[in-house]
C-alpha cells in the first residue's frame, strides 16, 4: 500500500509492515518452546497462624500459562489443582483440600489448606527456578 501525503511525499507501508512481522516472528523463534513451557517457582512458606515465622517450609509450584496447568509439591505429596486460573497478574488454583495464589509482580504466596472446623492460613515468597 503507498499513501501520497501533501501530493509529493510517499511513504511505503508495506517496509514497516514487513518489518513488524520479521520483528514478531523473530521473537517466537528466540522464545522458542520456553515461552510455552511449565515454568516452575520455588517458594517457602510461613506458619503466621501456629508461631510467627516458626515455619519455614519449602513448596515447589509447577504452572503452565498456555496449558493452564497448575500442579505444587508440599515434601512428598504432590497436588494437581482443578480450578486453575493464571493472568498476567495472578496465578491460582483449588484442590479438594488446599488452595493457592500467586502475585506475579512480588511472587508472594497464599497457601490455605481446608480441614473439618478449621482454615491454615501460610504466606511466603516464591522466586523463579534457575
Amino acid at each position: 500500500m503507498w499513501i501520497a501525503i501533501e501530493g509529493t511525499m510517499t511513504i511505503d507501508v508495506r517496509v514497516e509492515l514487513v518489518a513488524a512481522a520479521v520483528a514478531v516472528t523473530a521473537a517466537f523463534a528466540f522464545c522458542g518452546h520456553a515461552c510455552a513451557a511449565p515454568r516452575q517457582l520455588n517458594c517457602v512458606l510461613t506458619d503466621t497462624e501456629a508461631h510467627p515465622r516458626s515455619e519455614n517450609r519449602p513448596i515447589t509450584v509447577v504452572f503452565d500459562d498456555a496449558a493452564k496447568t497448575l500442579t505444587a509439591k508440599d515434601g512428598d505429596r504432590t497436588y494437581t489443582f482443578s480450578k486453575v486460573s493464571i493472568s498476567n497478574v495472578t496465578i491460582s488454583g483449588l484442590d479438594d483440600n488446599v488452595s493457592v495464589g500467586i502475585d506475579r509482580s512480588s511472587f508472594g504466596i497464599v497457601w490455605q489448606q481446608y480441614a473439618a472446623n478449621r482454615v491454615t492460613t501460610e504466606y511466603g515468597r516464591c522466586r523463579p527456578a534457575a
